[in-house]
């Protein structure tokens, strides 16, 4: 069965992605949780309206982990422990 990947899945693929998995595990799992839909020609227009919004909120949040990132290379860390001869 192929599907299309709403969410990012380990050892499947990336969001937006056509993947073929097995039935079982589509019907069982996938489907359930939201985390693909059925690769049909509606869900495909549907995926690609939706991979837009994902795509300004991903690099936003990846703007905000670079500012982060930038800030911790600059920091200096000095943790000071007593210890004994054991």
């Amino acid at each position: 069965m192929e599907v299309i990947l709403r969410e990012h899945v380990d050892n499947l693929g990336r969001r937006g992605e056509i993947v073929k998995v097995a039935d079982g595990y589509a019907r069982n799992y996938l489907l359930p949780r939201k985390l693909a839909l059925l690769a049909t020609d509606g869900n495909k227009q549907r995926i690609a309206k939706e991979r837009v919004k994902f795509e300004a909120v991903e690099a936003e949040e990846r703007k905000i982990a670079d500012a982060m990132a930038a800030r911790m290379n600059n920091l200096e860390l000095q943790i000071s422990r007593k210890v004994g001869e054991t």
